[in-house]
């Protein structure tokens, strides 16, 4: 396939707002792949669709050019100097429409706004295996001059594509394509174009998706076998599934949407593990799906030695502990553990303990389909308790007085509260969901909120007086999972640290655009742009009914940062059927 196909398929992607037309677009696209049997760059297809060269779980490297570096990347192909490509940039806010627009043009005066209109001729369109390839070469470019390498590549490729196409290659490796394209969206039309009915077929399709998230190996799964062998995928050791996800209720509906009796266990402050062992392999995954064994080589070492079993999937939560005074500690002490460097010393700085909370495969046998019960007593069986491994504290509970008991006592304990869990047959492990079966209870008091939320920064204002030099305030946004977009919700400029403040300017200096991306709804106007990408966690006083961001129509009073999240995705933050949740809570 030539990439001038998958270029005109994101314009068309682009240039509508309603999902199901976008379904509609997709599913045609697919059909016709499919008639032509031609499969050869399909998992290529669907990672580019998703803005990304590969599945997350492959955790491979990412591109590697900046804003910076792609406008000197332009000004060979442009024949323009960096400063002028700049201007267009501010102006239309988009790296990707600045390039198609100055790539259309041939300079004629120094001045870009004194081009003269130049008939463009027609170039042959760059295979997309080829351009893939390249793209690869270019992530995997390191060491010294790597950047020019890189540069020199771009520019390559660059010169066999029109000046649409350089749009969307340029969005791709900014990460910024953002068509409105999700990935439900994506299955939905999978599901369609490759069975001829989305109904049943996308539930499918989904469910395998979220246990082997690899959206291109499953696309060639249903192309090569169809529905039946996508049905046949299971959860495998070394592959990360989704993490199944709690909701929220008032405390005094957590019973009518459990039933009784249902398990309630401690809700700790740490980082969400997925211990994979197989034979003597442990790996540990992250809440992002990410590989995260190299910073916590002890826990694979007292897993090694205190979990029988030659394979096993299970999960847990790793801890930061104060070993004096044998308390938990909260989750920014457990960040330190995120340094590549000097990994002994953290390791007696931040010593940890894991908590142990569910069972997903033992052996041959999956567990995923079994009732927590079963999940949790075979866990049980298998885990020897010490130190420095535990199984997470938990109590049966039949009534609201004994919920409000154990509630009470999880928070004494240092806790952030305690999940509440179905124990009826139906309390399967739902991978990727986050449907009713758990329930995160964080507070209980009405008026003031006592639960926290997660927002992803938007947009930065320079600080003044003390703050001068550094951002004094930022915008957190929500996600809108059905839009794929992210709707602003409040102003934070509370709960810094002079070090604070610095270390957050440094990490989002990389994700600074200069205008408001399509997929970010504000109707506030900050001094700096940020793409949607880094997570922190906000407390405040209140939910409200707000018209400061008219799209959301609520807000937070008197915001106070609590942390940084960098464990989690921008879309697993906090979602806008969330907020009205909290709201209807208080």
């Amino acid at each position: 396939m030539k990439f001038s196909k998958l270029a005109h398929l994101l314009s068309e992607l682009e240039n509508t707002t309603k999902r199901l037309e976008m379904i509609d677009i997709l599913s045609s696209f697919f059909k016709e792949i499919k008639q032509s049997n031609d499969f050869a760059d399909l998992d290529e297809i669907i990672y580019l669709l998703q803005g990304q060269l590969v599945s997350n779980i492959k955790q491979f490297p990412k591109m590697g050019l900046a804003e910076k570096s792609l406008i000197e990347t332009l000004t060979e192909p442009a024949r323009l100097k960096a400063e002028l490509i700049k201007e267009e940039l501010i102006k239309l806010g988009d790296i990707g429409a600045t390039a198609e627009k100055i790539l259309s043009r041939k300079k004629e005066l120094t001045d870009i706004t004194t081009f003269a209109i130049e008939k463009h001729i027609t170039k042959p369109s760059i295979e997309l295996s080829e351009l893939y390839l390249e793209l690869i070469k270019i992530a995997r470019t390191e060491g010294t001059g790597a950047q020019k390498s890189k540069i020199t590549t771009l520019r390559k490729v660059i010169d066999k594509l029109t000046p649409m196409e350089v749009k969307y290659l340029l969005r791709i490796i900014t990460s910024t394509l953002r068509v409105g394209v999700s990935t439900q969206t994506i299955i939905d039309g999978l599901a369609a174009g490759f069975t001829g009915s989305k109904e049943g077929n996308r539930d499918i399709i989904e469910k395998a998706f979220n246990l082997h998230p690899d959206l291109g190996d499953v696309t060639r799964i249903l192309a090569d076998g169809g529905i039946e062998d996508v049905r046949k995928i299971e959860i495998t050791y070394g592959i990360p599934i989704r993490m199944m996800l709690a909701s929220r209720v008032p405390y005094v509906d957590i019973i009518t949407k459990l039933g009784t009796p249902f398990t309630a266990e401690y809700k700790l402050d740490g980082e969400r593990l997925q211990i994979h062992k197989e034979g003597y392999t442990i790996k540990l995954f992250s809440r992002r799906l990410l590989d995260i064994s190299e910073q916590y080589p002890d826990v694979c070492q007292v897993i090694k030695e205190n979990v029988k079993g030659d394979n096993f999937i299970i999960e847990g939560e790793v801890v930061a502990m104060d070993p004096f005074y044998e308390k938990m500690l909260p989750f920014q002490v457990l960040s330190k553990r995120r340094r590549k460097y000097n990994v002994e010393d953290i390791l007696k700085e931040v010593p940890v303990s894991v908590f142990l909370f569910d069972l997903l495969k033992y052996e041959e046998e999956s567990f995923i389909d079994k009732p927590f019960p079963k999940r949790r007593e075979k866990l049980k069986e298998i885990v020897l308790e010490r130190d420095e491994l535990h199984l997470v504290k938990s109590a049966l509970i039949n009534t609201t007085d004994e919920l409000l008991e154990f509630f009470n006592e999880a928070r004494g304990e240092g806790t952030e509260g305690i999940i509440a869990k179905s124990i009826h047959n139906d309390s399967i492990y739902q991978a990727g969901n986050r449907g009713f079966l758990w329930i995160k209870l964080k507070g209980l008091e009405g008026g003031k909120l006592k639960d926290t939320i997660d927002v992803v920064l938007i947009g930065a204002f320079f600080g003044r007086g003390r703050r001068k030099g550094v951002y004094g305030t930022y915008i957190g946004a929500v996600y809108d999972p059905e839009n794929d977009t992210f709707e602003a919700f409040t102003r934070i400029a509370s709960g810094w640290t002079d070090e604070i403040m610095k270390t957050l300017m440094k990490d989002v200096k990389q994700y600074e655009l200069k205008r408001r991306p399509n997929y970010v709804i504000c109707d506030d106007t900050p001094d700096v742009w940020i793409n949607p990408e880094f997570v922190i966690e906000i407390i405040g006083d209140e939910i409200t009914i707000s018209d400061k961001f008219s799209s959301l129509g609520y807000s937070l009073r008197f915001p106070v940062f609590k942390g940084f999240r960098r464990d989690k995705n921008p879309k697993d933050i906090t979602t806008i059927r969330e907020i009205k949740e909290l709201y209807e809570m208080q």
